[in-house]
């Protein structure tokens, strides 16, 4: 998967600001329709484990999953069919990401993964955003900036995934 960077990152970061209504929830029903497991995960899910800490960084998450959507079809196309890429590579990923994080928190050790240099501009800019909403929780904000940079893991590899796959397309 290719690095957003500079020109590539603003131009989809302004198509995903620049939709209207109707072409946003079009976005977002082809993503409930193509990934109906991982959509459930984004909007219900990583949302409802931040709503009691701070309501409106729940929702700020949300608009940032669409943004990262919206990006993520920008630059590398349609999100690929669950019917094609199955679930296998979500389960795989979260395995990973455990598994990296629990590196992570022992003392004296770092988890050696390539991973954390992925998309790390479209990561930066989305945690700009959080940091800009006023919160009175840290928490709220911590767990804001781990559950979008878990979602940009999760969109690289599911975008991995389909490139994995040989010429296979459902429309």
């Amino acid at each position: 998967m290719q690095q957003l960077t500079d020109k590539p990152l603003f131009a989809a970061l302004q198509y995903a600001r620049n939709q209207d209504e109707q072409a946003g929830r079009a976005i977002l029903e082809r993503f409930q329709t193509r990934q109906p497991a991982f959509a459930q995960t984004l909007f219900n899910v990583f949302p409802s484990t931040m709503v009691d800490l701070d309501q409106a960084m729940a929702h700020l998450f949300m608009d940032l999953c669409f943004d990262v959507i919206a990006v993520y079809e920008h630059a590398f196309g349609k999100v690929p069919d669950h019917r094609i890429v199955g679930n296998r590579w979500f389960e795989e990923r979260a395995e990973r990401l455990d598994q990296e994080m629990k590196l992570a928190a022992k003392p004296n050790t770092t988890a050696n993964s390539n991973d954390q240099d992925r998309q790390t501009d479209l990561v930066n800019f989305l945690h700009a955003a959080i940091d800009q909403l006023p919160c009175p929780s840290n928490d709220a904000v911590r767990l804001a900036k781990t559950m979008i940079f878990t979602t940009v893991q999760l969109f690289d590899a599911l975008y991995d995934a389909a490139d994995s796959r040989p010429n296979q397309a459902i429309h």
